[in-house]
């Protein structure tokens, strides 16, 4: 039988149960998060029964959902999941440097993670490394069997760097910068989503997604999803 250990831990509460997957509870109530719209993506594409490596996964339940559907999974962050599984390995390490020996995977996971690699609001050493994302994503690379998978999501309008508390917080993506990120791997899905008032979503054309900017007082903004293959 398989067996789950929880943490009993607030925070990792609230990831799983308060938010139910798909909200955060603000002061003014429920709002959508990313996961609304990443959660079905990635399960509708996903090969079945791979080997899965979940680049960023805390604060996300779908190392623990991938687990329990019988996926051998490992995830990575450099903060505390908070949850186990037998089918699920957590390594709590800086992506980048982390030392993955000859170990390779069928699918690498990167659900809106990727947009804050480096950006001093998550990097604790202060430093703000702008090309961390492209360092990440040619680590993935490096991670996937010939012909493995990579599902991918981020914010997706006008480019731009957002801050938060006064430090860069994430990366909006346009056209052209997305695709420099996945000049490297043959894309054979792509749905781009726009949310507004944090109430309502709404699949839209990759060029109505493009023009978007992002309100993040406001709540409106648009996500990129991608399910691609290792050339």
């Amino acid at each position: 039988m398989l067996s789950i250990s929880l943490c009993a831990s607030r925070t990792v509460e609230t990831m799983l149960f308060r938010k139910e997957n798909i909200f955060d509870f603000g002061i003014d109530g429920r709002k959508i998060n990313e996961n609304i719209i990443g959660i079905p993506f990635l399960f509708r594409h996903i090969a079945p029964q791979s080997k899965v490596l979940d680049v960023g996964c805390t604060g996300s339940p779908i190392s623990l959902q991938l687990a329990i559907m019988r996926y051998n999974v490992t995830g990575i962050d450099y903060e505390d999941y908070g949850f186990g599984h037998a089918n699920m390995k957590f390594i709590k390490d800086n992506f980048i440097s982390h030392d993955f020996g000859k170990e390779k995977f069928d699918v690498v996971i990167a659900m809106n993670s990727i947009e804050h690699f480096g950006l001093q609001y998550y990097n604790k050493s202060e430093l703000l490394d702008k090309q961390a994302d492209v360092k990440a994503m040619t680590k993935i690379k490096e991670l996937i069997k010939v012909g493995g998978q990579l599902i991918f999501t981020c914010k997706y309008g006008i480019q731009e760097l957002i801050n938060a508390s006064g430090k860069p917080f994430v990366r909006i993506y346009d056209e052209s910068s997305l695709d420099v990120l996945l000049s490297t791997f043959e894309i054979k899905n792509s749905e781009y989503y726009m949310v507004s008032d944090y109430k309502s979503v709404r699949q839209v054309p990759r060029e109505e997604a493009a023009g978007s900017r992002h309100y993040r007082n406001s709540g409106t903004y648009a996500i990129a999803c991608i399910n691609a293959i290792k050339k």
